[in-house]
Order: structure tokens, then C-alpha cells, then sequence
């Protein structure tokens, strides 16, 4: 897969986009996953997003190497192209849609000559960048535009699923500094299993808001 540039934006397929403001509304602390990206005529399509095995917390979120490599083997066993994950997405819960420190150091570590990122909040807004690699390394805040599909999901069946998988892979914990001693040292930081309640009302988006970006 080659890009070709500079690119005039990125487009996503409907049910991708559905399934990134899902993950978003329906999850009250940060979440992240990857995703698959295809080339045609017109440039670079994200055809699909994933959700992995992960625990996450108010601010962080970490996917799991196992979650990832048993995705990638069945991927594999299916017939698909590895070379095609060129995505990775995570959601900034109630925060405004932007590219933190570790953001970019995430995306400076992803392996292979270029990913797409998108950074999504809770309101529907969402960010989308290209970075390259190689052989130069650039990087384009580019416009994510909806590709509509032929046969559209089921809203509520979509969204069921949406929980499920939530609340099947995802761990959510809060990290506390403990205090120990008479004069109330910080001592040992220590991560605590919470249970994870999905959001009640999911926050409003019309079909196209991509296009706005952040």
C-alpha cells in the first residue's frame, strides 16, 4: 500500500464511522482500538475499526499485546492482510479532541511507513491525521469524510453490539497514591479494578459531523 501526496483528506465508510462515535458515547472514561485502511482511485478509505482488550482509566488507556496478536493471528487465518492495520483511534471521553504528548508518542511508535489517527470525543467531534514515515517523515491534519454505505446497520442492533463488546473487553481501574507513615509520605502507586458503567444517554451526532473535524 503506497500513499499518495499530498492527500486532500481521508474517508471512512459509514458503519467505521457509526462504530467510532459508539465506542465514544457509550464509554465514560477514555477507550482506543485499531482499525483497517484500503487504497482506490480516490486515496485512502478506513473501511473498519476494531475494538482490543484494554484497561483504561480517566485519562489513559493501554491495550493488551495478547488482544492484539490473537486479532492479528485470526486476521491472518481469515484470509486477511495484516499490512492493511493502518489505523489506531482512541477517544478523549468529555475532552476536546486534540493531540496530547502521548498521543504523538504513540504515533511516533507505531511500526510501518505511514498510519491514519483519529482522536474522538464524547460531543461527536474528531480529529484526523496522516503521518509518513518513510521515506520522508510528514505529517497532514486532514478532513475525515463519510463514505455512505450501500446497506446501513441496524441503529439499536449496532449499538447492542457496541455495549457488548465494550463491556466484554474493556477493564477500567483508578490509580491511587498510597500514603503511608505518621507524616502521610506518597508511597507505592497502586491501580484499583472499578466497574465500568456505560453511559446512559449517548451524546447526540448527525450522519457528515466528520467533515467538521477539530
Amino acid at each position: 500500500m503506497t500513499v499518495r501526496l499530498p492527500p486532500r483528506e481521508i474517508r471512512i465508510r459509514r458503519r467505521a464511522l457509526d462504530k467510532l462515535f459508539l465506542y465514544a458515547e457509550r464509554c465514560p472514561v477514555e477507550i482506543g482500538g485499531l482499525g483497517t485502511l484500503e487504497e482506490d482511485a480516490e486515496g485512502l478509505l478506513v473501511s473498519d475499526l476494531f475494538l482490543l482488550g484494554q484497561k483504561v482509566s480517566a485519562s489513559d488507556t493501554e491495550l493488551d499485546p495478547e488482544a492484539l496478536f490473537e486479532y492479528l493471528g485470526r486476521l491472518v487465518a481469515d484470509g486477511g492482510d495484516v499490512a492493511g492495520v493502518r489505523v489506531w483511534w482512541h477517544s478523549h471521553a468529555d475532552m476536546d479532541v486534540m493531540w496530547s504528548e502521548t498521543d504523538c508518542a504513540t504515533i511516533r511508535n507505531l511500526p510501518g511507513d505511514f498510519w491514519v489517527a483519529l482522536v474522538v470525543n464524547r460531543r461527536g467531534e474528531v480529529a484526523c491525521r496522516l503521518d509518513v514515515f518513510a521515506p520522508e517523515r510528514w505529517t497532514w491534519e486532514l478532513p475525515l469524510v463519510e463514505l455512505p454505505d450501500e446497506t446501513p446497520d441496524d441503529p439499536e442492533a449496532l449499538r447492542s453490539s457496541i455495549e457488548r463488546e465494550i463491556l466484554e473487553k474493556v477493564r477500567a481501574y483508578v490509580v491511587v497514591q498510597d500514603v503511608i507513615g505518621s507524616e502521610g509520605i506518597a508511597g507505592m502507586i497502586t491501580e484499583y479494578p472499578v466497574p465500568l458503567t456505560l453511559e446512559t444517554e449517548p451524546a447526540p451526532h448527525e450522519p457528515g459531523e466528520a467533515r467538521r473535524g477539530k
